[in-house]
């Protein structure tokens, strides 16, 4: 019965912990820089900031300013914590609810192999 307590005191302990301290959103944010070749001359241009995402089974992508492109990072990796504390739920509630009910018996199939 200690093994039954113990999961159910860290999924309680999880779950007061699901809240994000913040926004969260999907997807990735790139930094790129252009080269333009100008007389000879490779000049570079940039950095230019991209949000790519998945809206309806599509790729979206999204220009960014540097301030937003931050702002979005931190949005994301909120994210990727939350889904990772979710994972963990799932797989506590799983061996909780094992625990506590009664599992189908397997069938003895009666035959030998040759």
């Amino acid at each position: 019965m200690s093994r039954l307590n113990q999961l159910i005191r860290g999924f309680n302990q999880l779950a007061a912990a699901i809240p994000p301290q913040g926004y969260v959103l999907q997807g990735s944010v790139v930094k790129r820089y252009l080269h333009r070749t100008v007389r000879g001359v490779s000049t570079p241009y940039g950095p230019y900031y991209l949000w790519t995402r998945k809206i309806d089974n599509k790729t979206v992508t999204q220009a960014l300013t540097a301030e937003q492109a931050q702002v979005i990072q931190a949005a994301i990796r909120r994210n990727y914590q939350l889904e990772q504390r979710l994972a963990r739920l799932r797989q506590l509630s799983e061996q909780i609810i094992r625990a506590i009910t009664p599992s189908v018996t397997k069938r003895n199939r009666g035959y030998s192999p040759s």
